[in-house]
């Protein structure tokens, strides 16, 4: 009987996971499966949209360079650190640094470096004149999309390079290329990078992936003429006419088909630069970027220094300042804040009730995933856990969108947190994957032979030894669940409203001072999750080794 009973639960454990790991998959394949009839005039109506060629190739663009930037500079950084005494604060800094939402990165360097922006007019200010039109970043444009998401990504990356590096002999390498003759600069690059560069393929796929269907960073912050491609999508995807929804589904297929255009770019990048370091390599031609890389040894500091400036931007212009300020004419006034609060409260506790219920079973779901692969003594590979971030959200979530509107269900945040879920799922397995395997079984067999039950050694030994790693994960997917825009405006119809969606719908209106009230809740929101994690971690750290002394 209890084996049977066994059985089942091993069965229903395997189901449940599948199903949310599946859902990704599941979206896409119904986003591709047409409500009305296509035909060649659709096509051709589809080839004629105005810009739709510009609009494709931008965003190949920066789903391209954006994340291959990030990924250069986090391997800079990371060779600059990994064997400085500085490495153990950057490590302890990155997820805090990783939680900072993409918009609010987006729009904090417009507030801060565009020509109304607060630097510039603090800079000028100072001589009474405001500053020129032409200085500054773009706020809308294709730079300023590049400059934010290769920022926003390079903590991501970092955190896959210093898991990577734990099960490299990153040492033994350096020495290697010392006895060679290279300099410790050179051996990083023609040695560590090549290796580096390959094992992170589904990393950078999963950041090229992002960007191609990024749409609330794309809205605010993209070029207008032509729009970004997400845009366009989604707009053919909200649309009602028979005529809008055989754009959508031809417009998923192109999407799919540019996804598939970013993996040959992967694979093609990484053929020409592991060819171009083994010529120099050869010729022991000595590599420039090196010299490069010493600058990056300051990026702990410029970065932190970065998202505390964006909190403050956005904290005085909800305080005040405006783009004709003077710093001795503002009047600072809470005003804003308490006309907001009204308004705020309803969206304020439906992002922390989403967030906490999707993250909570996220994290509970990857532990019962990685369980159960311990269990079958089997680990399968990750891309099948990693869906939800290695597929564009716009294909996947206009399939659950249809789903949802197929089955006439209503509109509440319990189809918003199911909607959330493969994602708080996907990036509590990127975080837990390497601290659960690499846990010392020894603790658990002494305490079988203690005649310690499976549930007790579980308990007892396993989750004390992964709760400082469980904190992190589950405050990691509070911050992603937090910044979902797309699931939570397509299947909440509006009815639904978060911060997020908020600070979205204000910032089009270029309401700038309410807008930068909703993006300093939205950034802080997650600081204080990581910051409760880290106070929950330390405490439990204490109360663990008094326990056990």
């Amino acid at each position: 009987m209890a084996t049977k009973i066994r059985r089942l639960s091993l069965t229903a454990g395997w189901l449940i996971v599948t199903l949310v790991a599946g859902l990704p998959v599941f979206g896409v394949v119904v986003g591709l499966w047409p409500s009305v009839s296509i035909s060649w005039q659709d096509l051709m109506v589809f080839l004629a949209y105005n810009g739709l060629i510009v609009s494709i190739a931008n965003t190949l663009l920066l789903s391209l360079a954006a994340p291959l930037l990030a990924f250069y500079v986090a391997f800079i950084v990371y060779s600059q650190y990994r064997f400085n005494p500085r490495w153990q604060v950057l490590e302890k800094r990155l997820a805090p640094l990783l939680s900072l939402p993409q918009l609010a990165v987006a729009l904090g360097l417009v507030y801060l470096f565009s020509s109304g922006g607060m630097l510039w007019s603090a800079l000028w200010g100072v001589f009474g004149h405001s500053a020129p039109d032409w200085l500054g970043l773009p706020r809308k444009s294709l730079l300023t999309m590049v400059l934010a998401i290769s920022l926003k990504e390079v903590p991501f990356f970092l955190l896959i390079l210093s898991a990577l590096g734990r099960q490299l002999a990153i040492k033994d390498w350096l020495l290697q290329g010392r006895a060679l003759g290279y300099s410790e600069g050179a051996s990083w690059w023609l040695l560590i990078f090549p290796i580096m560069l390959k094992q992170s393929r589904l990393a950078l796929l999963a950041a090229m992936a992002y960007t191609l269907s990024v749409l609330d960073v794309s809205l605010l912050v993209g070029p207008n003429i032509p729009e970004l491609y997400a845009v366009v999508l989604y707009n053919w995807q909200t649309g009602f006419s028979a005529l809008d929804q055989s754009q959508a589904f031809i417009g998923n297929v192109v999407l799919l088909a540019m996804l598939g255009v970013l993996i040959a770019g992967i694979y093609l990048h990484e053929y020409l630069a592991v060819r171009r370091l083994g010529i120099y390599a050869v010729m022991a031609n000595p590599l420039k970027i090196t010299k490069l890389s010493r600058l990056f040894t300051m990026w702990l500091g410029f970065f932190s220094l970065l998202s505390l400036a964006i909190l403050i931007a956005f904290l005085l212009w909800s305080l005040g300042w405006t783009n004709n300020s003077a710093g001795n004419t503002i009047n600072w006034s809470f005003a804003l804040w308490q006309d907001e609060w009204y308004f705020m409260q309803g969206p304020l506790l439906n992002s922390i009730n989403i967030a906490f219920f999707s993250s909570v079973l996220g994290l509970g779901l990857c532990i019962l995933a990685l369980e159960l692969q311990q269990q079958s003594q089997r680990y399968l590979p990750d891309y099948v856990w990693l869906l939800a971030i290695l597929l564009p959200q716009l294909s996947m979530v206009y399939g659950w969108q249809v789903t949802h509107s197929r089955l006439s269900a209503s509109y509440n945040s319990a189809w918003i947190v199911l909607s959330h879920l493969p994602f708080t799922f996907a990036y509590s397995y990127l975080v837990m994957r390497g601290p659960f395997q690499s846990l010392n079984r020894h603790y658990e067999l002494v305490a079988a032979s203690f005649a310690y039950t499976y549930w007790q050694r579980w308990w007892k030994i396993r989750f004390m030894l992964l709760r400082p790693a469980l904190l992190s994960a589950l405050a990691i997917a509070f911050s992603v669940s937090i910044a979902q825009y797309i699931p939570t405006l397509m299947l909440g119809a509006g009815r639904v409203t978060t911060i997020t969606t908020e600070a979205v719908a204000i910032a089009s209106g270029n309401q700038q001072s309410i807008t930068a009230v909703y993006m300093l809740v939205q950034a802080v929101l997650p600081f204080i999750a990581f910051l409760v994690a880290s106070m929950l971690a330390q405490r439990m750290r204490g109360s663990f080794n008094a326990a056990y002394q």
